[in-house]
């Protein structure tokens, strides 16, 4: 789990400093098209075009397929991140990209500042920390860019609904008591897992986080190759 977290966060920076420097490169490139005129103009369009492409190809992704893993040694199920490339690698670029196009083209040193702080912040938020789930004896751990959040069993309705409505890529847990819920990071949203970009079929972790929530006796085999096998087969059966 510890290297599969490791290599998500190494793919992260690659992309990032990627995007850095496309975004750097491409400023001057399009402020030629702009002095030149003509079709050479059109490259000034670019990177909207490349970042609305890649939005609607995000956003209209498949849910993933995968499964979720074991861990013995952590004594943990857990769930990476898909491979590919996410919005906010493309951001950085964007924002690098207006940065830089702002300061050869205008004098507004406002408007550059906050262009290149985007482009910082979220290069920072992707340095830090991969999107991820593992679920142990102790509770649910979900990782996203901006936050993670600790949610030990003991803060969830045994009687409540865990939800995955169709297409939305959230999974909603039932938390009764959000004093207990362990939070680092920023941002809402503390009771819903985001699965749009984990390696994993968004109906088989909301059956695995249902399973646990309902079933506390069970949670203490969490982590095992035995419980994994016993799990494997109910969510086959389910399926």
């Amino acid at each position: 789990m510890r290297e599969s977290i490791a290599a998500a966060r190494r793919r992260q920076r690659i992309m990032v400093v990627s995007a850095l420097v496309v975004g750097a490169l491409v400023a001057p490139l399009a402020h030629w098209g702009y002095a030149t005129g003509g079709p050479a103009r059109l490259l000034g369009l670019l990177p909207l075009v490349l970042l609305l492409g890649a939005a609607v190809r995000l956003f209209r992704a498949r849910p993933g397929r995968g499964r979720l893993r074991v861990d013995v040694r952590e004594h943990a199920f857990y769930v990476p991140p898909r491979a590919g490339v996410g919005f906010a690698p493309l951001l950085v670029g964007f924002a690098t990209y207006q940065a830089v196009d702002t300061a050869l083209r205008t004098s507004l040193p406002a408007l550059v500042a906050l262009f290149g702080t985007v482009a910082v912040g979220f290069a920072a938020i992707c340095w830090r920390r991969a999107p991820g789930v593992e679920v142990t004896p102790e509770g649910i751990t979900h990782r996203h860019l901006e936050r993670e959040i600790f949610v030990p069993w003991a803060a969830l309705d045994p009687a409540g609904r865990v939800g995955s409505p169709r297409g939305t890529g959230i999974i909603s847990l039932p938390v009764n008591r959000p004093e207990l819920l362990r939070v680092r990071g920023w941002g809402r949203n503390r009771e819903a897992v985001a699965v749009t970009e984990l390696d994993v079929a968004p109906t088989e972790l909301a059956a695995v986080l249902r399973h646990y929530t309902t079933r506390p006796t069970e949670r203490a085999a969490i982590g095992t190759d035995e419980e994994y096998a016993r799990l494997r087969q109910l969510l086959d059966e389910a399926a």
